[in-house]
């Protein structure tokens, strides 16, 4: 048997331990101790492991990935890409996440085989989504195309991570309300894309993004298939103490991360596209502040510039220090500033500030 035979063999025997709902041993959903960032006693496995870093199991699917880690919003082409992949390998990130076609295609090209080692890797198929406006425009095969098409843009047989996307804008979103709702019979024909693509051995894991908790609820109540959910996180983001959705994540086993953690950068006083070309110092105050929540896998704030994954990982690799007076300063700056800018388009955020 070749070694790549071996390790595609090894690849689905792993995964499909997690599909048939085989779940790591766990206590309150994490590795042994209450923690998420745990790490294991062998950290070589811990892909592209720098001891600075924190790294948190991504729920049943029994991958660690680093708690800062990196959101595919904000490149433009290859010459920018390629030195912020350079750096995120250099200061431990180890996981990538792409929504829109073309940013699978860029990062692909930009990573090259001597940096795709390094990453698991989650993909969306933007503009393909699964609200309710668009699921007529859905089907197995259309899907399953898609999926071929993202693994030809890493030129790999494989990925880690398929997670179509639920509310987003774009052709064929008319309706507001309808812009958030993901309907079963969409789910059903997501679970069966995956169950057929995970057989072929072209996906390990399933996950989804949306921006309406209700989705996630149906999600983890009735479809054991997924094991990751992405959701907006933002430093003002508080667990409800009742029926919270970060617990019945964690009663299923399912990894969660953050996205839009500065709010599409409204939180720095800028308009709602990402930094702006800026370096802020206060981003590791604020990423810090959502690490507090043990629940979450990752976060993942799409960067412009490699320096400003310089300032992001300070989140982890000072993570044991306490918030000090600088930052708490810098998170009521930062919520003032929310309030401000957030723009019309985003105020469903506010609906995210309880999850």
């Amino acid at each position: 048997m070749s070694p790549k035979e071996e390790t595609r063999r090894e690849f689905i025997k792993s995964a499909g331990a997690v599909v048939a709902g085989t779940a790591l041993v766990h206590q309150g959903g994490f590795v042994a101790a209450a923690a998420t960032e745990t790490m294991p006693a062998d950290t070589a496995k811990i892909l592209n492991y720098n001891a600075k870093m924190g790294y948190r199991r991504l729920g049943k699917t029994g991958i660690m990935i680093s708690e800062i880690s990196l959101g595919g919003h904000g490149g433009k082409s290859v010459e920018d890409r390629r030195p912020v992949l350079q750096r995120a390998v250099e200061l431990g990130m180890n996981y990538v996440d792409n929504n829109i076609v073309e940013e699978c295609a860029l990062y692909g090209q930009a990573m090259g085989s001597d940096l795709r080692k390094h990453f698991h890797i989650g993909f969306a198929s933007w503009p393909e989504k699964l609200t309710s406006e668009y699921e007529d425009h859905l089907s197995l095969d259309g899907m399953l195309r898609e999926i071929d098409a993202r693994l030809r843009a890493y030129k790999t047989d494989w990925l880690d991570l398929w997670r179509p996307v639920g509310a987003t804008w774009g052709e064929g979103q008319t309706r507001q309300a309808t812009m958030w709702e993901v309907n079963e019979k969409t789910l059903d024909l997501v679970a069966a894309v995956f169950e057929r693509a995970h057989k072929q051995g072209k996906v390990r894991f399933l996950g989804i993004s949306a921006h309406k908790p209700s989705v996630f609820r149906r999600v983890l109540t009735k479809y054991p298939q997924f094991s990751v959910i992405l959701f907006p996180y933002m430093f003002l983001t508080k667990a409800y103490d009742g029926d919270s959705l970060l617990a019945l994540a964690r009663e299923k086993d399912v990894g969660v991360i953050g996205i839009k953690p500065f709010a599409a950068g409204a939180t720095f006083g800028g308009k709602p596209t990402q930094f702006n070309g800026k370096v802020d110092s206060r981003a590791p105050a604020l990423l810090k502040a959502m690490l507090q929540e043990r629940r979450l896998s990752a976060v993942i704030p799409g960067v412009e510039m490699a320096s400003q994954l310089d300032e992001n990982v300070k989140a982890s690799y000072e993570r044991h220090k306490p918030l000090d007076a600088k930052d708490q300063q810098a998170l009521r700056e930062c919520a003032d500033n929310l309030l401000a800018n957030l723009s019309a388009r985003y105020q469903w955020l506010h609906d995210w500030t309880v999850v």
